[in-house]
């Protein structure tokens, strides 16, 4: 039978037989430092992916340590090295690891022992003491035993600068179907040759698109290429600069980084601003295959100052104005048919149809009914909606006009001024000038019952209430007066009865000269 290697931490053990080992406040075992153990260095940047997504790198990267090592007996494996600090983060490097394909070691120096699982919840201990050799990382399992070699070392910051980008879709109508998946709702960065750097500067010119940039000198070019920042820029113009060769759509991803649009990092740049040092501004390019380092942060200049005006024209001052009066361009004001839709304002009803308004009238909301106005005239009689338009507070609902099934309604093309429904003034003046070329006061009204008649003038003072108009007056009869038939009420008498265990009993209720209940009487 094979010997165990390793026996589980039992509940509230303070004595391990490694050295290093020490309980935590849960009572699980851990070391000082963990070891990952990962099969390739593809398993290496999936680990470091999934812990940015979850986590901060910069609280692993400053004692972290890559080393790509041989297994004795053949094989390679990459080690991730770092300090512990709880149980519950370890816990979640565990994970990680498990679903990177690797595995998870506590311990320190050059001797690792399993992190704990379902077996052993607290952890895992030696069961006997191992010997161990200079520049040799030993790991022990529950069945096996396997001993590293480091080859050479990798250093976390340059990988993760180094990592290649990863393609990924953009959407099928371009980048305007979707701005905000390709991270260029808020902002881009609009990397641009140095050939297609005016051009492109008189296109934003012209779409009025508010733009700062500055130009910068990538690598061994040897002409500045121009790098601008959009700000909520528009998906149109997005879709134009994307389809461009030589115009690179950067996303930001991070206050110094920005990734090209239909490329990923492999790792998550906001969670890893140590990996970038200083004060470097790094982008990220998918299609050439390369990350650029601007010195400083970016010294981003209005877009003003950085199109050149070709403009030769100057204008010229005004000598002397013309002595002269103008006379004014007579133009004729037309009815003529109209589309706008229009609330009515107003109906005009015919003499005939005047009683079916009677029956209508019960049928208005309080607040239209004490609105609505009236304007007997020989073509009909006209109901007004009220004088809203004519500076006063708007009642709340709804109008008699809108809301009376009678007669031809009229719209108010300008406050005061009613045009039959379907129509409109042609040219269309200012309600202002309108009602100046009407000859209106402030409360009078124009208006035009049919399109071939001349508007009618209605005055404040012609105006009449609606509900006053058409309700009746109510007669009411005089109260009469009678004298009371009832007696008048007798002298009282008073009676002493003693009471007894129920004293309201039979009260009110016990006719004159009934029976009495047991235990009363007089006294």
């Amino acid at each position: 039978m094979a010997h165990a290697l390793l026996e589980p931490v039992a509940a509230g053990q303070t004595r391990f037989r490694m050295q290093g080992l020490a309980s935590d406040a849960r009572g699980i075992a851990i070391g000082r430092e963990v070891l990952v153990v990962l099969p390739s260095i593809d398993a290496l940047v999936s680990f470091l992916g999934a812990y940015s997504d979850e986590a901060s790198l910069d609280d692993l990267v400053p004692t972290m340590t890559l080393e790509q090592a041989q297994r004795a007996g053949g094989g390679h494996a990459t080690l991730i090295r770092c300090s512990s600090s709880d149980g519950y983060a370890v816990d979640r490097l565990a994970r990680l690891a498990t679903t990177s394909r690797g595995q998870l070691y506590t311990g320190g120096g050059s001797l690792f022992v399993r992190w704990r699982e379902r077996e052993a919840p607290f952890g895992y201990d030696l069961a006997d003491a191992i010997q161990t050799v200079r520049d040799e990382v030993i790991v022990a399992d529950v069945d096996f035993l396997a001993r590293y070699t480091t080859t050479h070392r990798m250093d976390p910051v340059d990988l993760i600068q180094r990592l290649e980008l990863r393609p990924v879709p953009i959407p099928l109508g371009g980048v305007s179907r979707d701005p905000e998946l390709c991270g260029l709702k808020e902002m881009a960065l609009v990397l641009v040759a140095p050939a297609l750097a005016h051009r492109v500067l008189r296109y934003l010119w012209r779409m009025e698109l508010p733009m700062a940039g500055y130009y910068a000198r990538l690598g061994n070019d040897t002409q500045p290429s121009l790098l601008l920042r959009l700000r909520q820029p528009r998906p149109r113009a997005l879709d134009v600069l994307a389809a461009v060769p030589g115009i690179e759509l950067l996303a930001p991803v991070s206050s110094r980084a920005a990734v090209e649009i239909g490329w990923r990092h492999p790792v998550q740049l906001a969670s890893a601003q140590s990996c970038l040092p200083g004060d470097e501004m790094f982008l990220f390019r998918g299609r050439v295959a390369r990350v650029e380092r601007l010195d400083g942060p970016p010294r981003f200049v209005d877009g003003r100052h950085l199109v050149e005006s070709t403009a030769g024209v100057r204008l010229r001052e005004i000598g002397q104005l013309r002595d002269g009066e103008l006379e004014p361009l007579r133009v004729e004001l037309r009815m003529r048919p109209s589309a706008l839709a229009r609330e009515p304002k107003a109906v005009v009803i015919a003499w005939e149809q005047v009683p079916l308004l009677r029956h209508l009238v019960y049928m208005l909301p309080p607040a239209a009914l004490a609105a609505a106005r009236i304007v007997p005239l020989e073509e009909g009689l006209v109901v007004l909606a009220g004088p809203s338009s004519l500076g006063r507070v708007a009642p709340t609902g709804l109008g008699a006009g809108l809301l009376l099934p009678l007669g031809r309604r009229l719209g108010e093309i300008a406050p005061g001024v009613l045009v039959p429904d379907g129509h409109e003034l042609w040219p269309r003046v200012r309600p202002a000038l309108l009602r100046h070329l009407l000859g209106l006061q402030a409360e009078d009204y124009a208006l035009y019952l049919s399109p071939d008649t001349d508007p009618i003038r209605v005055r404040v003072e012609q105006l009449r209430p609606l509900d006053a108009a058409v309700v009746g007056r109510l007669t009411l009869d005089d109260a009469a007066i009678v004298s009371p038939q009832m007696p008048a009420v007798g002298v009282g008498t008073v009676r002493n009865v003693r009471l007894s265990r129920f004293a309201l009993w039979g009260f009110g209720g016990l006719p004159a000269g009934g029976p009495r209940p047991a235990g009363e009487g007089e006294s």
